[in-house]
């Protein structure tokens, strides 16, 4: 068959002008020229549409660096932001160099400046505030960001970890297994939130967080001391803020109800 065709081939192009053989053949070579611009076009459009990513590590003082070049080595990074608590060096066994040397090893290996956050401690409220002030600072330059709690400590992995979820952040963790990415699992509480709910956040917000009486919040919103009530205990139809735990309610002096934001309330009004 292949024999059969290929002697059509060559008797079509020995009845054939020249002149009409050269044509055939310029207009390969341009075809053959248009597919390889598109090629080379396409490459090069891929290429400047590359995604820029920041990885945040979470480091305890005494653990390892391990994890955190792992990381570094094995997933994508743009930028360096390290979360961490004090560092004293405590544990010399684990680590081989001192903390401030190992981030200026980690600056020159990515020609660029590793950022730090420092922390009081674990505490949810300390690493949620901490993870919010690096997400807007960087969202519009950075497409995608990961988080690294490998060499976080128990505590401190967690209430990252429960930071991450809030932001719609992908955490993982490494170890000799392989690299472990956890599902983003980003809380929609704008959809679910109604206008007043939002509009009760915002005042507390911008009140530092606190208010000292339902008479204060009503005369910052404009709104009616018993719908500001309603709206935070609830109803048959809706769960309240209290319930939902954007805000908390206490007893205050001479009976009067302080209302104040708590730190998810806080990143629902970023």
């Amino acid at each position: 068959m292949l024999y059969q065709h290929s002697k059509f081939l060559i008797g079509f192009f020995m009845h054939q002008p020249l002149w009409e053989k050269i044509s055939m053949a310029v207009k390969n070579s341009i075809n053959m020229f248009n597919n390889a611009e598109c090629i080379v076009k396409s490459m090069g459009e891929d290429h400047l549409e590359q995604v820029k990513t920041l990885q945040i590590a979470i480091y305890s003082d005494g653990q390892s660096y391990k994890g955190i070049r792992d990381g570094i080595r094995l997933l994508p990074i743009d930028k360096l932001v390290i979360i961490h608590e004090e560092v004293h060096d405590k544990n010399t066994r684990l680590i081989e160099i001192p903390f401030r040397e190992f981030t200026k090893q980690i600056a020159n290996a990515l020609m660029t400046s590793v950022e730090e956050v420092v922390v009081r401690s674990g505490d949810l409220n300390e690493v949620l505030e901490a993870v919010k002030s690096v997400y807007k600072d960087n969202c519009n330059e950075y497409d995608d960001f990961l988080m690294n709690v490998t060499e976080g400590a128990k505590l401190m992995s967690c209430t990252a970890i429960s930071s991450a979820f809030i932001f719609g952040i992908r955490a993982f963790w490494i170890d000799p297994k392989g690299v472990h990415m956890l599902p983003i699992l980003k809380l929609g509480y704008q959809k679910i939130l109604s206008e007043t709910k939002l509009t009760i956040l915002d005042a507390l917000a911008k009140k530092r967080g606190k208010v000292d009486s339902l008479e204060q919040l009503s005369e910052m919103t404009g709104l009616e001391k018993s719908l500001i009530s309603r709206h935070m205990n609830g109803t048959d139809d809706s769960q309240g803020l209290v319930d939902l735990g954007l805000v908390s309610v206490n007893r205050g002096a001479r009976g009067r109800i302080e209302v104040e934001i708590t730190a998810l309330g806080k990143i629902v009004t970023v």
